[in-house]
């Protein structure tokens, strides 16, 4: 790698700017609500001399929190460290993603073995790939990363592409602030992670796998490396897979502070070496992704759904969810919620019967002004939008985002306008640069929404507007839409009047 290109790479992950060692403070929606900076304070407030900030620690249920130089998560101002597992319930009738976390960790090989976990992938070998690609296909499972995209279709696509190798990348760069079901999976239950990637490598014909993990979830990071080295030493992995012809490598990749590397075409640059830019597509990575060569990328949570449906097939997968969102969905509730944590359900679930009455409402002494679905990317919702089922088509039909299911409660109280400078300065700081309108919208947009004047508010608007329609990818496209709606319908001091001319 040559000065320029070194100096590039280095310049853009967050990791790479900063010292090493030092806590991390979240500053992640939740966090800032529970830490009272959302409700009139500066948000330098959050961190301290000799702190770093990050944009969320996957502790949304407890937070504020603060992750230290050991990797153990901590709630700000207090010396114990936080028990990885959440609060975790299952309302569908068969639980998939909590099938094991319910009942405790099972990062260990034989207790994840004891749970059923690389039976799938045994019965799998004795076939052919053609009858796993048929399975996921019949299921009807859509990826839970966000886009919705049908899993069949997208292994199908990489089994059919021609290359000298192919590749399976674990996406566990869940960034979302709001959501933490991939870091729960990654440290608690990684043995299923792992075969729902070996599931994919035999299906498409790839010999390599990886698992990419955020910087923030070090502990994860761990977790998976040695459920990897667990899984090589009994066969399950290396060159002759469960004793068959089948080889299938894989390792480990942690990422280095870079929200945007949740985008599949991002992860994969970063993985070359590159900065983490989005890159225009067709071509897709399933015909041109790592190094050029046919590559699927899933989401954690989409591939321990993959393992069940081999497991149990498609025809009990099916049998859960809607015609448009079959099977079931993790939410993550945030600590806004009197009873936060990971709730499993079935497709189909009210919206509003999930926040009133399985996640409780306000936590005592507050009321809800919205709920922030999906984090940055997603949909603020007000109570009068809340009839509607947690369904991709039924949602999209009302211009909802799903995204990774994290929800976050915004209180009545809440400082609607510094929440969405917050949201802005987070725009900023993580946009790639890759798209002028992007990268300089974002940018230019926060400085109107600090300003808070009514030329500002008046400019603002047709800012955002341009930034959605003319960004790259949906990073730019989506923010803009919350943060529009944070201020046109919870701001009351938010005052656009007519435009400058």
């Amino acid at each position: 790698m040559n000065a320029v290109r070194a100096r590039a790479v280095d310049s853009f992950f967050a990791d790479r700017r900063h010292l090493q060692g030092a806590p991390r403070v979240c500053r992640g929606t939740a966090c800032l609500l529970s830490g009272g900076v959302l409700s009139g304070g500066a948000a330098s407030e959050v961190v301290g001399p000799g702190e770093r900030a990050i944009y969320c620690a996957g502790y949304c249920d407890r937070s504020p929190v603060v992750l230290r130089p050991d990797g153990t998560v901590a709630r700000r101002g207090s010396d114990d460290a936080l028990a990885p597992l959440p609060a975790i319930r299952s309302l569908a009738p068969r639980a998939i993603v909590t099938e094991r976390l319910a009942s405790g960790d099972h990062h260990e090989l034989a207790r994840a073995r004891a749970a059923g976990v690389w039976s799938a992938l045994e019965a799998a070998l004795r076939g052919e790939p053609a009858t796993l690609l048929q399975a996921l296909e019949a299921s009807g499972e859509r990826g839970r990363g966000g886009a919705g995209f049908p899993t069949g279709s997208k292994w199908r696509h990489a089994a059919r592409a021609r290359g000298s190798e192919k590749y399976v990348i674990a996406n566990g760069d869940e960034g979302d602030p709001g959501s933490f079901i991939d870091r729960v999976l990654l440290e608690s239950d990684p043995h299923a992670v792992l075969e729902g990637l070996a599931l994919c490598a035999f299906a498409i014909g790839a010999r390599h796998g990886i698992v990419y993990v955020r910087s923030e979830y070090p502990r994860a990071a761990e977790r998976v490396e040695r459920a990897i080295a667990e899984a090589r030493a009994a066969g399950l992995l290396g060159p002759s897979v469960c004793g068959s012809d089948f080889a299938l490598d894989v390792r480990v990749a942690r990422g280095e502070g870079s929200y945007v590397c949740g985008e599949e075409t991002a992860l994969i640059a970063a993985l070359e070496g590159r900065r983490g830019e989005v890159r225009v597509r067709p071509p897709h990575p399933t015909e041109h992704g790592l190094f050029g060569q046919p590559t699927v990328v899933n989401n954690v949570e989409t591939l321990v759904n993959a393992s069940w449906i081999a497991r149990h097939g498609p025809d009990a997968y099916r049998a859960l969810g809607t015609e448009a969102s079959r099977g079931t969905k993790a939410i993550c509730l945030s600590a806004g919620f009197a009873r936060p944590g990971i709730v499993e359900i079935e497709f189909g679930q009210s919206l509003r019967e999930l926040i009133e009455s399985v996640a409780g409402g306000a936590r005592a002494g507050e009321r809800l002004a919205a709920v922030a679905l999906g984090g940055p990317m997603g949909s603020v919702l007000l109570p009068d939008e809340w009839d509607v089922p947690i369904c991709y088509d039924a949602m999209s039909a009302r211009g909802i985002e799903l995204g990774h299911g994290g929800l976050v409660a915004l209180p009545a109280h809440a400082d609607f306008r510094q929440l969405a400078r917050d949201w802005l300065g987070f725009m900023a700081d993580e946009s790639c640069g890759r798209c002028v309108p992007c990268r300089v919208g974002s940018r230019q947009a926060h400085q109107l929404v600090s300003a808070d004047t009514r030329a500002a508010d008046a400019a603002l608007l047709p800012l955002l507007d341009t930034v959605s329609a003319a960004s790259l990818c949906a990073f730019g496209q989506s923010i803009p839409a919350p943060v529009r709606k944070i201020l046109t319908r919870l701001d009351p001091g938010f005052a656009p009047g007519e435009p400058p001319s």
